[in-house]
């Protein structure tokens, strides 16, 4: 339980998922982690790669360290030439299969059905059973961190593991409004309706996010009309049901709810428990029962939140080789523990209170605008949103429309100043102060 091991791979796993393959092989995969110490992470890296990969990707790989073990660490990269080769090997490789962390599977079988979520469960397994045949399309909605994207990925497995065959494409309306542009711009508009026209599935998640966009809404509504009418499966996710997504064409909205709609709502005290101690039972975690409670009540209306402080408390645990209590856990769950209102609730607070204190609107945070003053602000907000609330990087990037390298970007600009600045770094924990009183 004390093997670093059991956190490298997922971590590994993560980058790989999220950069691009060519770039994973030549800057990531070489990386070795020899310790972790308090909040400092130790890795090795041949010697002449250490400069650019602490230069492009420190915050990413300390980004991948966040999101595998629920707390930051500040990455140290050590020449693996410096390194005792008796020592050299601290770290298995990528080959072990003793780690508990590990990137895990959604599907049917662990998703944790209650109340909250039935409805949404018991349509999509349909679908997955009888693609194109019922509840086409499956419009599912709710607030992030409830479930939508495991379902996805729940209906995704199922047909591979019923049709080996099956074209299946699995995006995001960022990806398909980049795609799109791209196609434009390399006269290929006819290699992007071969990709998402002639599949046999099409799932989108964030459909929401393509409003006012008013080519790939174009896009969307003739594939849209071409997969229902050749009777292949549509599967959309959204934040909000369609009539509620603003700036979108009503003929879209129309196309979206001739389906089936179902939403996911937050989860019951009892479903939390349940969901709690599935994560903890996947890590081969003993938690107790009165502090699966605490945080069931805690906890409220994330699902990711939860699996989150699991793995949080699992790290902590591993670490100082102790069992975890309520008191432990209080403190472990301290900076990533914020009430029990909904992420959604606490972002829109954050950027009130950050349009305030710079003197913008909320408006003006998450437009277009690159005015000064207004980027200074929406970095800033980015910043505190992810210290608050732990959202990824990508998560960020949608409350404000921007990709994930322009996130990235943001935050580092902020960690620098606020390691330049005194005033400026008081300005920000202050307002994280406010924030959290």
């Amino acid at each position: 339980m004390n093997s670093y091991t059991e956190f490298w791979e997922p971590i590994r796993s993560y980058c790989r998922e999220n950069m691009n393959s060519i770039a994973f092989n030549m800057w990531i995969d070489p990386l070795k982690l020899i310790k972790i110490e308090a909040d400092r992470a130790i890795v090795s890296a041949p010697g002449f790669k250490i400069d650019l990969i602490m230069t492009k990707y420190k915050s990413f790989i300390e980004e991948a360290f966040y999101n595998i073990m629920g707390f930051n660490v500040e990455l140290e990269i050590i020449p693996e030439e410096n390194i005792p080769k008796e020592n050299s090997e601290i770290i298995s490789d990528s080959s072990s299969n003793s780690s508990n962390i590990k990137n895990e599977k959604f599907t049917f079988n662990n998703f944790v059905v209650g109340p909250s979520n039935k409805f949404a469960y018991t349509a999509s397994l349909r679908v997955a059973e009888n693609p194109g045949s019922v509840f086409n399309p499956l419009f599912i909605y709710g607030n992030s961190g409830l479930g939508k994207t495991h379902l996805l990925n729940a209906i995704i497995e199922k047909l591979k593991s019923n049709n080996p065959d099956a074209v299946i494409v699995y995006t995001t309306s960022e990806d398909i409004t980049n795609d799109l542009y791209f196609a434009i711009q390399t006269k290929t508009t006819h290699d992007l309706h071969q990709k998402y026209r002639t599949c046999d599935a099409l799932l989108i998640d964030d459909i929401q996010m393509i409003a006012g966009k008013t080519q790939t809404e174009e896009e969307i509504f003739h594939t849209f009309d071409t997969l229902i009418k050749a009777g292949k499966q549509i599967v959309l996710t959204s934040d909000k049901p369609p009539s509620a997504i603003p700036k979108i064409e009503d003929r879209l909205k129309t196309r979206f709810e001739s389906g089936l709609l179902c939403d996911i709502q937050p989860p019951d005290f009892e479903t939390r428990m349940a969901i709690i101690k599935d994560k903890a039972n996947y890590l081969r975690f003993e938690l107790p029962d009165d502090v699966c409670s605490f945080i069931a009540e805690n906890i409220k209306s994330n699902v990711r939140q939860m699996g989150s402080a699991v793995k949080n408390i699992y790290a902590y645990c591993s670490f100082n080789n102790v069992i975890p209590t309520v008191d432990i856990v209080k403190d472990i769950l301290k900076d990533i523990l914020i009430t029990s209102l909904p992420v959604s609730v606490v972002v829109e607070n954050i950027i009130e209170k950050v349009s305030f204190t710079f003197g913008v609107t909320s408006e003006q945070l998450k437009s277009e605008r690159r005015d000064a003053n207004i980027n200074n602000a929406r970095q800033a907000a980015m910043y505190i949103i992810r210290e608050i609330t732990g959202l990824s990087q990508d998560e960020v990037g949608k409350v404000f429309g921007r990709n994930h390298s322009t996130v990235n970007s943001s935050l580092k600009n902020v960690q620098q100043k606020i390691s330049s600045d005194l005033k400026y770094k008081n300005l920000i924990n202050d307002i994280i102060k406010n924030i959290n009183d």
